[in-house]
């Protein structure tokens, strides 16, 4: 009787311990004399491509990056595209500065590689633009930067 409700409370047990561990956290980073870079990104327990939240910080070191951009936040609204399966992950996010105004754009992508079970390693581009008067259509590239990024996998 002992080992059947041993039994039992294990085959209850299990499931639970499954799915709780099989959320994924996925934290990346960037960092050369152009870029600092930390994003963290969550992916749904049931659903591995399903994102739950996408953060981070950023900050564009170039003398000539507008102030808004030398240290910004970076959240799910900045996100425009996200791709990950087992073999790569990519993200593309867009900023804008001043917020209710925009004169100037950051565009970030990346394009990564699984390069271990636990690791991606890829790069990224950045591109700063400043607008045109009244249109987030036309711009004017004021710097263009790619470099290289890695990012872990947290169970």
């Amino acid at each position: 009787m002992c080992t059947k409700s041993l039994l039992a409370a294990l085959l209850f047990l299990c499931p639970m311990a499954l799915s709780a561990e099989a959320a994924e956290r996925i934290y990346c980073a960037a960092s050369d004399p152009v870029v600092d870079l930390s994003l963290e990104s969550g992916f749904s327990s049931k659903d591995q491509e399903k994102l739950v939240h996408f953060r981070g910080m950023a900050g564009v070191k170039d003398q000539s990056a507008p102030t808004g951009f030398r240290r910004f936040q970076i959240s799910s609204d900045m996100l425009r595209q996200y791709w990950i399966d087992d073999r790569d992950l990519r993200f593309s996010i867009h900023a804008f500065a001043p917020q209710r105004e925009p004169l100037y754009r950051v565009t970030m992508s990346m394009i990564t590689d699984r390069s271990s079970a636990t690791r991606f390693k890829g790069s990224y581009d950045l591109k700063v633009e400043k607008l045109k008067m009244g249109s987030t259509v036309g711009a004017e590239t004021i710097i263009a930067h790619e470099g290289v990024i890695f990012c872990d996998i947290k169970r």
